[in-house]
């Protein structure tokens, strides 16, 4: 064989064995709501089942700190990490935060002695400052529900000029959010495994060309909905007749239920996908060429979704090789379960299964 011929069948052998090598990444999606009003109690037994899988990653649906810094400021993506970052710098406490290895080292010394509370209302400002709100989040849930009562005054003091008012932070910082799926299910469930991080893996590289889509095709709604009041007789109302009824059909199967489970477990079967589809994409496949449907945007917003959602799954897959994990659970809004669950099946290594197939 000649030598650069053998050469390179070494390098795609050592590639194919490098894959074939890697052991078998699990991935349960739990597909969530964003809203989660009812008592802590309802989402007990959600937690009690993730809990009994014990992942070794928990990702939630964040922007990697990379990623959130990258993020132009005038984008609609980019405008919360700076409002956030403009709300820290208002605070009385004016010493400069942790630097990386710092905060590494906090978190050493946290795994031990969890109660050392200055070290973690450091450790949150380090995040905040470094554009990770997931761990930000998570050291501040640990704060409010698990350690405030316990707060020396030097530590309440403290905390306070670090962050300012508790009502400040839900309100103006939105840097604690009580009724996100992570507040009720993903926060207590890493506290309780003993996880002191939460992974982040959203992709909001195409936002913008996503913006863009979504403005056209929803102008063409607007234009659709005047031509109905105008005229509910032609083709054109018609289609936005079926438009409409998309959204309590959604509504209703999410409200069939009887408990939060249940509304879980709802969220995770293939209906929701095709619901959510449905109503995200102003009908979806079934209108397209449907008589004033906007086909065309319509299908520019689903090409940017699936880029976005693809770019999900590679965050997920590549950080968890990166960390050696065999499991992790991923928190992602419910209309991306399936799409997720599909792109994930076809990567090589990676077996995916969602909420409801956990015991």
């Amino acid at each position: 064989m000649h030598k650069r011929l053998f050469l390179l069948w070494l390098v795609l052998c050592g590639a194919a064995h490098s894959v074939s090598a890697q052991k078998p990444l699990e991935v349960v999606i739990v597909g969530t709501s964003h809203y989660n009003g009812g008592p802590d109690s309802l989402y007990r037994p959600i937690i009690d089942k993730l809990k009994v899988y014990r992942p070794d990653m928990v990702f939630g649906e964040y922007l990697t700190a990379a990623d959130a810094r990258q993020m132009p400021a005038g984008e609609s993506v980019g405008v919360p990490f700076q409002r956030r970052l403009q709300y820290m710098k208002r605070q009385a406490l004016t010493t400069a935060p942790l630097t990386a290895k710092a905060a590494a080292t906090a978190r050493r010394k946290l795994r031990k002695k969890p109660q050392l509370h200055h070290q973690r209302i450091d450790l949150a400002r380090h995040y905040a400052y470094t554009y990770d709100r997931g761990n930000t989040e998570y050291q501040l849930f640990l704060l409010e529900e698990t350690f405030k009562k316990n707060l020396s005054p030097a530590d309440q003091t403290y905390y306070l000029q670090a962050f300012g008012s508790a009502d400040s932070l839900r309100k103006a910082a939105k840097m604690v959010r009580p009724l996100t799926e992570y507040h009720k299910i993903f926060f207590p469930l890493l506290q309780e495994l003993g996880q002191d991080q939460i992974y982040a893996m959203d992709c909001q590289r195409y936002s913008a060309a996503w913006d863009k889509a979504s403005s056209e095709a929803y102008t063409q709604y607007i234009a659709l909905q005047a031509g109905f009041k105008q005229d509910s007789t032609t083709a054109q109302a018609a289609t936005f007749r079926q438009i409409a009824a998309i959204k309590p059909a959604y509504f209703a199967y999410l409200e069939a239920p009887a408990t939060q489970e249940a509304t879980y477990r709802a969220m995770n079967m293939p209906e929701m996908g095709t619901l959510s589809d449905k109503l995200n994409f102003f009908g979806d496949e079934p209108l397209y060429a449907a008589p004033g449907f906007p086909t065309q945007a319509v299908r520019a917003m689903k090409a940017q979704w699936e880029l976005r959602n693809q770019g999900m799954c590679d965050n997920i897959v590549r950080q968890a090789r990166e960390q050696g994990a065999s499991r992790v659970v991923v928190a992602v809004g419910s209309a991306h379960t399936m799409v997720m669950q599909r792109l994930l099946r076809n990567m090589p290594n990676v077996r995916v299964s969602t909420y409801n197939d956990l015991p």
